[in-house]
């Protein structure tokens, strides 16, 4: 079976990640033939065995006009290319990439869409994206239960299939581990670097809580975060940390991971960064809004909150951190709450949205 996916930029965000583990699975199975679209930038979709690449032209650019004519640019790529090429399904990760669905509605080839985001600037795109979809589809997933709401509203018949998480074994000595991750004092966010996903709130809860060290991670350059940051007075126990392939380092020395993601301005349609922390037993903070309701268990495996109250967000890392036995709980809770995100239950739902 020929299966081109299609992900218009290749970098080091959730939603690439997400696909990343997809295509690493499904690259091992013996009945698939497997192309990827994407853009010929460094990041978490590039270097994965038994894939066939092909390149779609688009890169990002802070300016606007030229962003939009490497967006026309792409999109036309995109469309040509399947167009002109054969396939038994077309599986778009995100609704940009809308190209390759009218190109394969035109040659009556499945078309499956993985919907990872709902908010799409300027909004009459979304309109114009969410129809895209409804006309084309054959199927659709959604990364979570808020995604599919918003979905029913455009009349898109849709299934929850939540991110994979690899869920690693319990550390042998535990009590060794979560006393190291106890006392380092470390709150974690890894992230986009736009005002939106939180990053300046970030930094005044460092300023806020000396006693703790902020490690703030995103997906960019680190010249471009100091650039970013170059006119704010960081904290000295805050520090910046550039785009990196693997964070399984810096959950497992975390103490918490957070999410600051602001919901007047977007909602996290799932908030992947939470389960890959509980993975390595690192309660959670992330707004009480969203794809992360359906993670976080206030009070049990981490807390839900408004990521514009400073107080109420220092008191959750206290409330974590009080003292060891506390810790302890929220971080076990935290471990055992990824069942309904395992590896197996993800690629056993994909199989069958795929040989449906």
């Amino acid at each position: 079976m020929k299966i081109l996916f299609t992900h218009l930029l290749n970098n080091y965000t959730g939603s690439p990640r997400v696909l990343a583990n997809e295509l690493s699975f499904l690259s091992k199975c013996e009945n698939f033939d497997i192309s990827l679209l994407t853009s010929k930038t460094d990041g978490l979709l590039s270097h994965i065995e038994n894939i066939k690449y092909y390149n779609n032209g688009y890169k990002w650019s802070n300016n606007r006009i030229i962003l939009a004519l490497l967006f026309l640019h792409a999109q036309l790529r995109i469309f040509f290319f399947v167009l002109f090429h054969k396939f038994d399904i077309v599986y778009i990760n995100t609704v940009l990439p809308f190209g390759a669905a009218l190109a394969a509605k035109i040659k009556h080839e499945k078309i499956i869409y993985h919907v990872h985001e709902i908010y799409v600037n300027p909004s009459f795109f979304k309109k114009f994206y969410y129809n895209v979809m409804k006309k084309c589809s054959s199927e659709i997933i959604c990364v979570s239960a808020y995604v599919q709401e918003n979905l029913n509203s455009f009349n898109l018949n849709s299934e929850v299939i939540y991110n994979p998480i690899k869920n690693t074994e319990m550390p042998l000595e535990i009590e060794l581990y979560l006393r190291k991750k106890f006392d380092n004092k470390i709150v974690f966010m890894p992230t986009s670097l736009k005002e939106y996903k939180g990053v300046n709130q970030f930094v005044e809860l460092a300023r806020k809580n000396p006693d703790y060290k902020f490690t703030l991670l995103c997906s960019v350059k680190l010249q471009e975060m100091r650039n970013y940051f170059e006119d704010t007075n960081l904290p000295d126990n805050l520090n910046l940390i550039g785009k990196q392939d693997n964070l399984m380092k810096f959950y497992s020395e975390a103490t918490i991971t957070m999410n600051l993601s602001l919901q007047d301005k977007v909602i996290e349609t799932f908030g992947l960064t939470i389960p890959e922390g509980f993975d390595e037993l690192t309660p959670a903070i992330a707004p009480a809004f969203g794809g992360p309701k359906e993670i976080i268990e206030n009070g049990k495996n981490g807390f839900l909150i408004n990521p514009y109250d400073f107080d109420q967000i220092s008191n959750a890392i206290t409330n974590i951190t009080k003292d060891f036995e506390t810790y302890k709980q929220f971080a076990v809770n935290a471990k055992n709450s990824l069942s309904k995100f395992s590896e197996e239950e993800f690629t056993t739902k994909i199989l069958k949205v795929i040989n449906s």
